[in-house]
């Protein structure tokens, strides 16, 4: 489909070969470190990852009931439910299958990257932000930049070990930030609209947070196309093609909430971070944030102890739907709790800059470069679609929770367009002064993918060992069989061993209240122990524990740092009768 010269090598008046030559090579720099990062990590999964392998395991079981779910969206379970269906990668080579999903999201998003800078190149000549005469840098060395902030940004603000579907959320804004650039240059479009309505709506499939934000780029869109009246029907299709893809995943939640919602993972991160709840998983409407409808169950006070056996699936269910365990949290304004947040977001997002200092430090020579500031507010006033839809999304991040997974991709084009509007006119500088602070600021980015690439070697030389499936080894031999119930005495939300082992985590004491028990006399811990029985569970897992408290009760789980114990047999009803003190 030709979709706005839909291609990516340069057609201007520049050495082709040179500009084929950096293609190559940035591709291969692509390959190469996407390979390392994602192999020194294979055996490594975030809570995240877990829980949508959960989901897309009960996609492939059919188990319609658990896949409905307001916290996550679907389209990377969709993902991987399609690649556990076609690979079988079995227990061992599960993790691994996740990273290369994620690594093929990598490439995907230097190919829509490239079709954003494309984009953007031919709005500088076709917009008149600069012209062959009075462009300061080169069109290759504009590739060239642009490919270290990708690099950048991917590698060291975004990160490839990451098992969450953050890397194809950069997939999709960089082609709508394309899409937006090609609107604007061609005045409009019927196809171009559709495809931008189609783009959103899987971005918002993969992150709801892009739901509110698809309206803010549909409305960036119609808005640049130069003439909204004329463009009115263009932006009335890309809006109906959102809706027709997008609405049925909201209409499937509205019904399973029973009220009209798009996801409610918004809403319970600002509870979380603005009310400070400082322990989701476990929330009791602490903090005045609501009355809870169906919260984990409290049976033990000292040690808190909490049962969640039903009705939620998963291998973990406190993660596999926070939305059901905190129905009824009802998120208010709290200035003291704003300003908290507003300070974490700003250091955060300072970090992130000293994470890619060089550029930074090439933005101010090039502002120092500029004579007439004037200029620069011209050119901001003349590309605002350019930067602020992105501006938009980490200003919204900023309220709640700003992590750079989140904002990679924003940030990325924040940076385009700062040095677009640093770089329009001839005063900016030198051409050639130009050219070696950009070769300066791509200098440091390869020395520092080099030193990150050589990090992932040793990682990889060093044989790293995956410690979920020895677990679930051990547990296998222990007896323990899928289907079975176990219970927790440590930090339980990375248990991809539990899945693995096909068991479910059915109680937990949270890791604050762990030392309360370690340090418990024999009758305190007995108790604990019955308590546990009777939630199902056939043992304790626990991770860690301090060296005092270990006895012969206590199994070790391989060389892992996991301990086993057995629980007796399970008595009726005690899961069930009531708060123990």
């Amino acid at each position: 489909m030709n979709i706005g010269n839909w291609h990516f090598l340069s057609e201007s008046s520049g050495p082709r070969r040179a500009l084929k030559l950096l293609r190559f090579l940035a591709w291969f720099a692509a390959a190469c470190t996407g390979v390392l990062q994602i192999w020194a990590f294979r055996f490594w999964l975030s809570p995240d990852g877990n829980t949508y392998l959960d989901i897309a395991s009960n996609y492939l079981r059919g188990d319609w009931k658990n896949v409905v779910n307001a916290y996550w969206s679907p389209l990377f379970s969709w993902l991987l439910a399609c690649c556990l269906a076609i690979f079988h990668p079995g227990p061992y080579l599960e993790s691994t299958l996740l990273h290369l999903l994620n690594f093929v999201a990598f490439l995907l998003s230097l190919l829509t990257f490239e079709f954003f800078f494309r984009a953007f190149l031919s709005a500088r000549t076709q917009l008149g932000w600069a012209t062959l005469e009075n462009e300061v840098l080169s069109e290759a060395v504009w590739w060239a930049l642009g490919y270290g902030l990708f690099f950048s940004t991917s590698l060291f603000v975004l990160s490839l070990n990451i098992t969450t579907p953050d890397i194809w959320v950069a997939v999709w804004t960089f082609l709508v930030a394309g899409l937006i650039l090609r609107i604007r240059t061609a005045g409009g479009g019927l196809t171009l609209f559709a495809a931008l309505g189609l783009t959103l709506a899987c971005a918002y499939l993969t992150k709801s947070f892009y739901f509110p934000m698809s309206l803010v780029f549909l409305l960036t869109a119609w808005l640049a196309s130069g003439a909204p009246r004329k463009a009115l029907k263009d932006v009335a299709l890309g809006l109906a093609i959102f809706i027709l893809f997008a609405g049925p995943w909201v209409f499937l939640l509205s019904r399973a909430k029973h009220r009209l919602t798009f996801g409610d993972v918004g809403k319970l991160a600002y509870a979380i971070s603005i009310d400070d709840i400082a322990q989701s998983f476990y929330w009791q409407g602490e903090n005045a944030t609501g009355i809870p409808k169906h919260p984990v169950r409290q049976l033990l006070t000292k040690p808190r102890l909490f049962e969640f056996g039903t009705p939620v699936g998963g291998s973990y269910p406190p993660t596999y739907d926070e939305s059901y365990w905190m129905e009824g949290a009802s998120p208010h304004f709290n200035l003291k709790g704003q300003l908290r947040v507003l300070r974490q977001s700003f250091g955060t997002m300072f970090l992130f800059f000293t994470d890619q200092a060089e550029y930074a430090v090439g933005l101010l020579v090039f502002f120092f470069f500029i004579k007439d500031k004037f200029i620069y507010a011209a050119a901001l006033r003349k590309q605002w679609f350019l930067w602020a839809p992105p501006l938009a999304a980490c200003l919204s991040y900023s309220l709640v929770l700003t992590e750079g997974r989140y904002v990679a991709p924003f940030l990325l084009l924040l940076w385009v367009a700062a040095f677009s509007c640093l770089l329009g006119k001839p005063s900016s500088g030198a051409s050639c002064a130009a050219h070696a602070v950009v070769f300066a600021m791509l200098s440091v980015t390869g020395l520092r993918i080099a030193k990150s690439a050589t990090s992932d070697v040793l990682a990889i030389l060093a044989h790293p060992e995956n410690t979920n499936f020895k677990v679930a080894e051990a547990l296998y031999n222990l007896g323990i069989r899928p289907g079975d119930k176990v219970a927790g005495l440590s930090h339980m939300a990375q248990a991809h061993w539990a899945r693995l082992a096909g068991v479910k985590i059915v109680s937990q004491i949270p890791p604050s209240d762990a030392y309360i028990f370690w340090a418990a006399d024999d009758q305190t811990k007995l108790k604990v122990f019955q308590v546990f029985a009777g939630t199902g569970a056939r043992v304790v897992i626990t991770k860690d524990p301090p060296p005092f408290a270990l006895d012969k009760d206590w199994i070790a789980l391989g060389n892992t740092g996991f301990f086993a114990h057995t629980l007796p047999e399970q008595v009726p009803g005690d899961a069930e009768a009531g708060p123990a003190r």
